[in-house]
């Protein structure tokens, strides 16, 4: 059944997309939208969208009032494949261009460039192996004096894979070249490996610019290869979109597919699409600053309009993963140096798939992390889901909190004041972030100590310590014998990833990847802004909930995460609260299970099951590590410097 969310937004995409078809003037030229590789022969790179060259309708202006049928449209002409083995290209007459040494002719096209009424030859020259080569021109009258329009970049990373190219012109004065490297599975084993996909827009000089102007390059893009999960496509469309005379460039970029563990979506709703506009300027082609920020904010404005429906918004939040994804693939917002933006909207340039010859795209909308997390809270508080909510507004750390996203958090979980009502002599066992706290709640109330000497109860009734013969509970996180060692962020993987070792002698450590972008998830230092650029790897604080034969449940800050190690291939989900697994000593939760106690929101978010979550801040909460709370949630014992303390809220 489609996801009836992202058909909405699909729907507010394509006026957007539409206008850069015909602004409604006379002047405008509309074109059939171009495809990469979709119009190529064979052995040129498969279509990457639905959007075929040439379809009568095709593309989005047929949804959102198309230019009238009349007006002439321009016939993509691909290229075909070179004749003689690619060794000699016959032109008109008895005119031939010969292949420069070491190179052969694999596909190319005769049209007359400048303007002398004879046919030119633009044809692809490649190495032996595919992987290098350059964009010849062969004029008509001077058919040895071959130039080179474009060469292949020799950085592109396509060793291992199968090269396949085309060629065609999309417009009266554009053509296309696009070199798209065919890679396995293992050469896109992680976001951005594998090979870079390089497409190169020749604009051609026109009548008006005289015989002697040549062709040149235009515009530059490379569109990295994402993980197996996903693919990333782009079609291209030559429009007057500003009503000048002169033909503009509209890229649309899509991704569709969804990263391991995100829900795969279906139909229609699989893809999300934003354009990249380039104006034809006499100095060369211009980006429009005002896309992709318009086709983002109505997206996100969207997204928000079905969290406010009680059908809609159990849709919102796989929408958002992909919208936020979609988002670090095609942005990378940050400027560096001094006034460089932090928090959520931090530079994602080495999560960006998608580079102009000027470097990774800049879309400018420093708020759209910001309206995304807010339509995500606001579909899980619409849908009953405080927790998750609470989870989507505090991606961004308080700094980066809006007025409105710090209203929305003080209605889902109310203030509370911590005051400290008892403080041990007894020495809590240090333990390592990540592991079983060394504090637990007995059902009566009483409070366990792990100390280095045994197990020591409190009787805060009495006042009184006594040793027990309470066992020590572990600190390490087993589900069998497998145990969790760390949470990591890491500049080569797309999501966060858990790491665990599969059994007390295994060499290395296994990786499953969670449910949160790498820009998601709490700082390794609370409260730190996220740094301007992905820097090594970063392991994250993670409270431990739960940990049995199948698995582990986690806590990221309010977001609740299951690690089911059951299946040949180990997988995590989000979990919902409350939890019904059982609840280990140690676990920042309440013996019977049903209070959780984690650090979210700027203080420490306390909630039971059948009421409302609270906010505790103040005391010495600021320093408080390894919570764990009562049955009720009315206490809360938290280890502060040597020694556990007790809290209760008003």
């Amino acid at each position: 059944m489609l996801d009836r969310s992202c058909s909405k937004l699909l729907r507010a995409l394509l006026p957007l997309l539409a206008a850069t078809g015909c602004d409604g003037c006379p002047s405008s030229r509309p074109y059939t939208p171009y495809t990469l590789g979709s119009a190529t022969p064979s052995g040129s790179p498969p279509p990457l969208s639905g959007v075929g060259p040439g379809a009568a309708g095709a593309g989005p202006e047929a949804d959102a009032g198309a230019p009238d049928a009349a007006v002439p449209r321009f016939a993509v002409v691909p290229g075909v494949p070179a004749p003689e083995g690619g060794k000699r290209w016959p032109l008109e007459g008895s005119a031939v261009v010969a292949a420069p040494t070491g190179r052969t002719f694999e596909t190319g096209l005769l049209l007359d460039v400048d303007g002398d009424g004879a046919r030119d030859l633009v044809a692809w020259a490649r190495s032996p192996d595919g992987l290098r080569g350059e964009l010849l021109l062969a004029p008509a009258a001077r058919p040895q004096a071959l130039r080179t329009l474009a060469a292949l970049p020799g950085d592109l990373d396509a060793q291992g894979c199968t090269p396949r190219v085309g060629l065609s012109q999309i417009g009266p004065s554009a053509l296309t070249f696009d070199f798209a490297p065919q890679c396995g599975r293992a050469q896109r084993g992680g976001a951005g490996a594998g090979a870079t996909r390089w497409i190169a827009v020749i604009r051609l000089p026109g009548s008006a610019a005289g015989a002697d102007a040549p062709p040149e390059l235009a515009l530059e893009l490379r569109l990295r290869t994402p993980p197996a999960e996903e693919a990333l496509s782009a079609s291209l469309e030559i429009a007057d979109r500003d009503a000048d005379g002169r033909d503009d460039l509209i890229v649309s970029v899509g991704i569709e597919g969804a990263l391991r563990p995100f829900p795969a979506p279906a139909g229609a709703a699989s893809e999300v699409r934003a354009p990249l506009v380039f104006l034809d300027r006499p100095a060369g082609l211009s980006r429009d600053a005002a896309q992709p920020g318009e086709t983002l904010r109505a997206l996100a404005a969207s997204l928000l309009r079905d969290a406010r429906g009680k059908s809609t918004a159990p849709s919102v939040a796989a929408s958002a993963a992909r919208l936020r994804r979609f988002h670090a693939a095609l942005c990378a917002d940050a400027e560096s140096g001094a006034g460089a933006t932090t928090g959520r909207d931090a530079t994602r340039a080495g999560e960006a798939l998608v580079w102009t010859g000027a470097g990774p795209v800049r879309c400018g909308e420093l708020g759209l992390a910001a309206a995304i997390d807010h339509a995500e809270a606001v579909a899980a508080s619409t849908r009953g889901a405080p927790i998750a909510a609470i989870a989507a507004l505090d991606r961004g750390g308080a700094e980066a909190r809006t007025k409105d996203e710090a209203k929305l958090l003080a209605k889902l979980a109310p203030p509370a004041t911590a005051t400290a009502v008892y403080r041990t002599a007894a020495a809590p066992q240090p333990s390592r972030a990540g592991a079983f706290g060394s504090l637990a709640f007995e059902a009566s109330g009483a409070l366990l100590v792990r100390t280095a000497q045994g197990v020591v109860r409190v009787d805060t009734a009495t006042s009184t310590e006594s040793a027990t013969d309470v066992p020590p509970w572990p600190a390490a996180v087993h589900a069998g014998p497998a145990e969790l060692v760390a949470v990591e962020r890491r500049c080569d993987a797309p999501t966060l990833l858990a790491l665990f070792r599969s059994s007390p002698d295994a060499v290395g450590e296994m990786e499953v990847p969670l449910p949160l972008l790498r820009g998601q998830g709490p700082r390794a230092r609370p409260g730190a802004a996220a740094p301007e650029r992905c820097a090594g790897t970063e392991r994250l604080p993670f409270v431990p909930l739960a940990a049995s034969e199948g698995g582990f449940d986690i806590a990221l800050g309010a977001a609740l995460i299951s690690i089911d190690l059951r299946a040949a291939a180990p997988a995590a989900s989000a979990l919902s609260f409350p939890l019904t697994t059982p609840a280990p000593q140690g676990a920042a939760r309440s013996p019977d299970g049903a209070t959780l106690a984690v650090p979210a929101g700027g203080g420490l978010l306390v909630a039971s099951a059948g009421g409302a979550p609270r906010l505790w801040t103040g005391g010495d909460l600021a320093q408080a590590t390894a919570c764990a709370p009562a049955n009720g949630g009315a206490r809360v014992a938290c280890v502060v410097g040597a020694a556990a303390v007790i809290f209760e809220a008003k």
